[in-house]
């Protein structure tokens, strides 16, 4: 064989192998769309799964009025680990900066699911008075 056509297999195989490396990420991208890995809603619906179907509704619908907010606190969130992403694998490593990483979010992670809970109340106290 000559040197070009070992080179043309090497350029379809590349190719094969990619398309289908593609076909793969893009299924997995929209498994994890479709599921809402990370969004607000798989935390929602962890979040209040054993409630009946009309406090369930009403913390969605409080979700939704409140969606700038829970967007920030999220945005917040994944900032705060990037940042700790960042700081543990930083050269050279300062324990120091991964401490403080480590604490930005534990702030965020707690004021996202004080935000959370906060509107479960309320979700609770709405249908709850509607219902006695």
């Amino acid at each position: 064989m000559t040197r070009r056509s070992w080179l043309q297999i090497v350029l379809v195989a590349a190719l094969a192998l990619s398309v289908l490396a593609n076909f793969f990420l893009a299924g997995y991208v929209v498994k994890q769309h479709r599921l809402g890995v990370g969004g607000p809603g798989a935390m929602a619906e962890a979040l209040v799964r054993t409630y009946p179907e009309e406090v369930r509704a009403e913390f969605r619908r409080l979700l939704r009025v409140n969606r700038p907010v829970t967007f920030a606190a999220l945005r917040e969130l994944r900032q705060a680990r990037r940042a700790l992403a960042d700081a543990a694998s930083a050269t050279p490593y300062v324990q120091a900066d991964a401490e403080q990483a480590m604490k930005r979010v534990r702030n965020a992670t707690d004021a996202l699911l004080e935000m959370m809970q906060r509107l479960l109340l309320e979700a609770l106290r709405n249908t709850r008075a509607t219902s006695t």
